[in-house]
């Protein structure tokens, strides 16, 4: 477990939110960040996140039991608020830790796992369109100089 890690949270974007680890959270950081999540669920407003892992480190075997955990109780919640989840993840181990999470408890909602956090935000953005927000959309697009407008 490192020092300097951290969870941190960014709604500067919002219906977008950002989540960022450095290296391995603690057990006590690791619940801050899933009370957090519970609150932001609590609030009912649609939205999607994307977490950046890019600075992160393998999470424990109690930890990530313990996503898994909270992960099914509050699927009903995900499913109905989470519009959809990317997360950013750029090392191969990490990668495979957040497959295994996701093979014993399946997000209920639409993902993206990806390298960069440039395509994670196009993918929310198309999402955030789809929900009737295009300026908002477009917002996020313009932030990341990806095209702002997307045609299917």
């Amino acid at each position: 477990m490192l020092a300097d890690s951290s969870v941190t949270f960014d709604d500067s974007r919002w219906p977008l939110r950002f989540v960022r680890f450095v290296g391995t959270p603690t057990p006590w950081q690791y619940e801050h960040y899933l009370r957090e999540a519970t609150a932001s669920l609590q609030r009912r407003e649609r939205h999607l996140s994307i977490t950046d892992l890019t600075q992160a480190t393998l999470p424990t075997p109690e930890l990530r039991q313990r996503q898994i955990l909270w992960m099914q109780e509050h699927e009903g919640l995900i499913r109905e608020v989470v519009l959809g989840a990317a997360f950013v993840v750029t090392t191969p181990l990490l990668r495979l830790s957040l497959s295994a999470v996701l093979h014993f408890k399946p997000l209920p909602v639409p993902y993206l796992i990806t390298a960069q956090e440039v395509e994670a935000v196009g993918w929310a953005s198309a999402r955030i369109e789809e929900q009737g927000l295009r300026l908002v959309a477009e917002r996020l697009r313009s932030q990341y100089g990806l095209p702002t407008r997307v045609y299917a």
